[in-house]
């Protein structure tokens, strides 16, 4: 009986279990399915929001490489390891720590990342030849001829303006600086005549008055005397025929006597006056004489010691000059400007004329360049475009600068005309004459330029290429993955990975590689 009854028990229950489990299935379907709306939802719209943010990027690259035309500018970016070398969804790279000492045992040497005109650019290149620049190329000349007794810098090396590069043994310099001394005695001299003559002349100013009054008061007597003695002899001839009293007779008589006695005064107030005269016998045009003298001293002084100035002697060497025991025959010359000297014309014991040029002294932090161009390419040339300077010294440098002058003229055997570019020249690295090609703004061609590294710092790992970059820490490197171009010359162009001035390891990068791999077995 009771057996019975459970029997049917348990059917129920697995029954209504069975029912109990298809009613939570049907109310969980029910419940996913909104979810699954929802997510399905969330889905699309993030697909939505993908793409219009790659076409936003996409928009912004492509606007970006219109205003940036001709000058491509690699992406900072690194290939991973694991990704293909053809992808250009770059990664950062990855760091290898050495030990220090493996440093230095391993031979590890780095450089800058350099430049060159992209090999992708139209048009062919102008060939031009480095020259100094002219407005920065000073003459040293000696103003004294003389015997060279020294001369120090040599071809190649840098003076200072102001420095001594030469000493000249000269006569016209020892004989300028006597003269000189000469002159300072003689305008004493003068000076003193001169002084001595206007104070005799004020002295003897009164004594010429006295003088001429003397003379003239003694004319007047003795004219007055001539007149009393006619008048006398007439009066005694009418006393003796009896015309005239003897009366009259005395009167002539005294004024006679008093006639000769003022005659006889005058000649001896003329005669005081002319002692005096000859005591002090200094006229005007005597202190004008002494005048001119002084005058003429102080202006051959002066240009004497302008002449001085101009041989290199100093103001204070010039004022201290005063005897001919201080006469110095040795002439220095110094650099008038600061530079390098590119070239010398004379040695050490020569004997050279006044203005002589003994060296030039060019400023090559500055130089030009002087390249040939074809005629059909002339007329897109213009004055202060900018141009592109590579030579096969600096394969991985490019230089820059701004065309400063066509030539007018056309060689009629290579139909090509001179076109001057003027370029700084840092660390004089452009040497005089050396050959380089130009690429010109004006062209479409200056400034399409591309990292460069040497072939020594690629590495392969795998089917990949990677270069170890050099970071602030000595022995830290970045591995890291780039895309290069073709080689030339044992240099690559790096199309993607590397920036211009990042600084790679050349020297030692297959050790690198080594060691990476041993601190990364598997890869």
């Amino acid at each position: 009986m009771n057996e019975k009854n459970i029997e049917p028990n348990e059917a129920e229950i697995s029954e209504t279990v069975g029912e109990n489990r298809l009613i939570e299935e049907k109310d969980a379907v029910e419940q996913a399915a909104p979810q699954r709306k929802q997510r399905r939802l969330l889905i699309a719209v993030s697909a939505l929001a993908f793409v219009a943010i790659a076409g936003l990027a996409a928009w912004y690259l492509l606007s970006r490489s219109n205003n940036q035309a001709g000058k491509p500018v690699p992406a900072p970016r690194s290939i991973n390891i694991e990704q293909s070398a053809t992808d250009t969804a770059m990664s950062g790279g990855q760091i290898l720590t050495i030990a220090p000492e493996q440093i230095e045992r391993a031979g590890i040497k780095t450089e800058i990342v350099g430049e060159q005109i992209a090999s992708e650019i139209g048009g062919e290149l102008a060939a031009g030849v480095v020259q100094a620049n002219a407005y920065r190329e000073t003459p040293v000349i000696s103003l004294a001829g003389g015997i060279v007794q020294r001369i120090s810098p040599e071809l190649g090396k840098n003076v200072q303006s102001g420095q001594t590069v030469a000493v000249v043994f000269s006569n016209e310099f020892a004989e300028a600086q006597s003269r000189y001394v000469a002159l300072l005695t003689e305008i004493d001299n003068a000076r003193r005549n001169y002084e001595r003559t206007q104070k005799l002349v004020r002295i003897n100013q009164p004594g010429r008055t006295e003088f001429d009054q003397a003379t003239a008061q003694l004319k007047t007597a003795g004219a007055q005397l001539e007149e009393m003695k006619k008048r006398y002899q007439r009066t005694v001839k009418l006393v003796q025929i009896g015309a005239s009293s003897r009366e009259e007779l005395e009167q002539d008589t005294t004024k006679l006597r008093t006639a000769e006695a003022e005659a006889v005064a005058a000649r001896e107030r003329l005669a005081r006056a002319k002692q005096l005269l000859d005591i002090n016998p200094a006229t005007r045009s005597e202190s004008e004489e002494a005048a001119n003298k002084l005058r003429n001293a102080e202006s051959e002084l002066a240009s004497t010691r302008q002449k001085l100035l101009l041989y290199g002697t100093s103001p204070q060497r010039i004022n201290s000059l005063r005897s001919a025991s201080q006469i110095n025959s040795e002439i220095a010359v110094p650099a008038p400007v600061s530079g390098t000297v590119t070239s010398r014309t004379v040695n050490q014991g020569e004997v050279i004329e006044a203005n002589k040029e003994l060296m030039r002294v060019t400023d090559l932090s500055s130089v030009w360049v002087i390249a040939q161009v074809y005629e059909k390419d002339l007329a897109r040339l213009r004055t202060g475009s900018g141009a592109s300077v590579t030579t096969d010294a600096y394969p991985n440098q490019v230089f820059r600068g701004q065309v400063t002058y066509i030539d007018p003229r056309l060689d009629e055997n290579t139909r090509t005309a001179q076109v001057r570019v003027e370029l700084e020249n840092p660390n004089r690295a452009l040497k005089i004459g050396m050959y380089v090609r130009v690429a010109f703004g004006s062209l479409g061609q200056a400034e399409q330029t591309a990292p460069t590294i040497p072939a020594s710092a690629v590495q392969n790992l795998g089917n990949q290429q990677v270069v170890f970059v050099a970071t602030s820490e000595p022995n830290v490197f970045e591995m890291r993955g780039v895309r290069l171009g073709a080689e030339t010359n044992g240099q690559y162009q790096v199309l993607e990975g590397l920036n211009v001035g990042d600084k790679i390891v050349t020297s030692g990068s297959f050790l690198l590689r080594a060691e990476w791999l041993k601190q990364h077995p598997g890869n």
